[in-house]
């Protein structure tokens, strides 16, 4: 398995996806910034849109990228071929997800760590920072989905359930409580009590106590678990099945 994690890193070379775990974050700090300046709201609003939608079609994206690669160079066909197991293939190339989700996260603590030093925030940045960190464990679940559905499908129906998925769960949160049940609704709840800022970025007024939302982590590592073994299953059924 990890020697398809490290194959899958070597393969990065010949791609974006490098460049955009780098940039992606840092754009979308300029972004906010140019639109939330006047809030005063500038580090903690980034950590909500990243939450709310642009970490989801981060991920999207470049699983969506891995897998047409793949299908432009072999189309998976170099893997019956390969000593290793087709369930650790799979499961290798989710870690290769997991990797890349862990990088961007840890250039989105970056960025706003030294956004911080222009932009001050109200809560202090260590919340911050939390909260970047616990996105990355709260959107884990998302990696195995996307890896899964861009295989049997193409990048653009993987960007487009991303984009729903986020409009969608927004919108439950805004209208029923049932909405946290929806997993991609996790990354929208979770740093609401770190950084003071609800769901739809407006600030918590003075004395408002959130909602502990910690256990969005733990849902969201049970449903990768489950999802990764479905889409390591789905897998090999595919290839033996074409083969």
């Amino acid at each position: 398995m990890f020697d398809v994690l490290l194959n899958e890193i070597l393969k990065d070379k010949r791609t974006l996806i490098r460049s955009i775990t780098i940039v992606f974050p840092l754009l979308i700090i300029i972004f906010t910034m140019l639109f939330f300046n006047s809030t005063g709201y500038v580090i903690e609003s980034t950590i909500n849109q990243w939450g709310f939608l642009y970490f989801n079609l981060y991920l999207a994206l470049i699983i969506g990228l891995i897998d047409r690669h793949e299908k432009a160079g072999t189309e998976y066909k170099t893997i019956l071929s390969s000593p290793n197991n087709l369930l650790t293939f799979e499961l290798g190339r989710i870690l290769h997800g997991v990797l890349l989700s862990f990088l961007v996260s840890l250039f989105l603590a970056l960025f706003l760590f030294l956004a911080s030093f222009i932009f001050p925030t109200k809560v202090g940045i260590t919340p911050c920072l939390l909260a970047a960190g616990g996105l990355f464990l709260t959107t884990i679940w998302q990696i195995p989905l996307y890896t899964w559905l861009s295989r049997i499908t193409n990048l653009y129906v993987t960007i487009g359930l991303a984009f729903l998925g986020s409009i969608i769960s927004i919108f439950c949160l805004g209208t029923s409580t049932w909405g946290q049940i929806i997993p991609f609704s996790w990354s929208d709840l979770f740093p609401v009590a770190l950084i003071k800022v609800h769901v739809n970025g407006i600030p918590l007024k003075t004395g408002e106590v959130a909602p502990n939302a910690t256990w969005t982590i733990l849902a969201s590592i049970i449903l990768f678990i489950l999802l990764s073994y479905l889409a390591a299953y789905s897998f090999r059924k595919q290839v033996t099945k074409n083969a």
